[in-house]
């Protein structure tokens, strides 16, 4: 068996592996809601909806992925980026980094996973035993991947408070700078209020 890449393995060390994965509570409720749409993935065609989506999705996470990778001065991210007391533990950039790339790797799976299921889905004359097991084997294999899809929407939520979590720590950044060093803004809303 072929060994994971090193990226991919930095990735995943990053992100907290599958411990983090099964204590992710937009796992869970992606699996709570999955049931909820029963009608939606448990008839032909379910793939059109995830197909329309997570494309425009997917553009948006990586223009927003882009822009978080630019956010701060180079200090700022420089700090992020600081090891931390144990050299084992990743950084808060990696860990935030990782989260992005989770997070994409989860809309191109499920987008993946809906377009080959839009490709194999054919009329053909089979024998009985696999005729009469494959509407079974149909609602299985699209609660799977709807619920992928579910998890790539919750998903959403945990970006926007890592996002969230950045513009709090660069606040807090910012309130920390000197205030008498040229460009901070605490200096300037320091003049602001003398007048």
């Amino acid at each position: 068996m072929a060994k994971p890449s090193p990226i991919f393995k930095r990735f995943w060390v990053a992100y907290g592996g599958s411990g983090a994965l099964l204590r992710s509570p937009y796992l869970y409720v992606a699996l709570l809601i999955a049931p909820l749409c029963w009608g939606t993935w448990s008839a032909p065609n379910w793939w059109d909806t995830v197909i329309s989506v997570l494309p425009n999705l997917l553009g948006f996470t990586l223009g927003g992925f882009a822009i978080f990778v630019s956010f701060g001065d180079a200090r700022f991210i420089a700090s992020l980026a600081a090891e931390e007391e144990n050299a084992v533990r990743p950084t808060v950039y990696r860990e935030l980094c990782a989260t992005f790339v989770h997070f994409i790797l989860v809309q191109v799976a499920a987008l993946v996973l809906a377009i080959v299921t839009k490709g194999m889905w054919f009329q053909a004359n089979l024998p009985d035993y696999i005729a009469s097991a494959l509407p079974i084997a149909n609602l299985a294999w699209g609660a799977f991947c709807y619920a992928v899809f579910l998890y790539a929407l919750t998903s959403i939520v945990a970006i926007a408070l890592h996002v969230f979590r950045i513009s709090t720590m660069y606040e807090l950044y910012q309130r920390m700078a000197a205030p008498d060093e040229p460009g901070c803004s605490c200096r300037i809303e320091q003049e602001a209020t003398k007048s």
